[in-house]
């Protein structure tokens, strides 16, 4: 499955949703309100990955709670960007799991 590809970056999400910061949540704010203005949004759920997850992004399929919160992910209409560098990923990566 091609959102296979993402798992770190949606446990990320996952974990920045549970463990939240504020440094985490401004970020996640933001992104919320540039997806909230964004066509792609999918506030029904037909585009969703998992049935019941909307709001979510009608390009890649994923919960944005989570997505916005993965300061590892970029919208997929390139509307924001990741905020880490290769090098935080990596240790991210360590840190949750050692997902690749």
């Amino acid at each position: 499955m091609e959102i296979w590809k993402d798992r770190g970056k949606i446990a990320e999400g996952i974990k920045n949703s549970v463990f939240r910061s504020e440094h985490v949540e401004e970020i996640a704010s933001k992104r919320m309100d540039i997806c909230n203005s964004c066509e792609h949004i999918d506030r029904e759920g037909s585009s969703c990955f998992m049935p019941g997850t909307q709001p979510c992004c009608g390009l890649c399929g994923c919960k944005l709670a989570f997505k916005i919160r993965s300061l590892s992910s970029k919208c997929d209409a390139n509307k924001w960007d990741s905020v880490m560098s290769t090098d935080e990923e990596d240790e991210l990566r360590k840190e949750i799991g050692n997902i690749e």
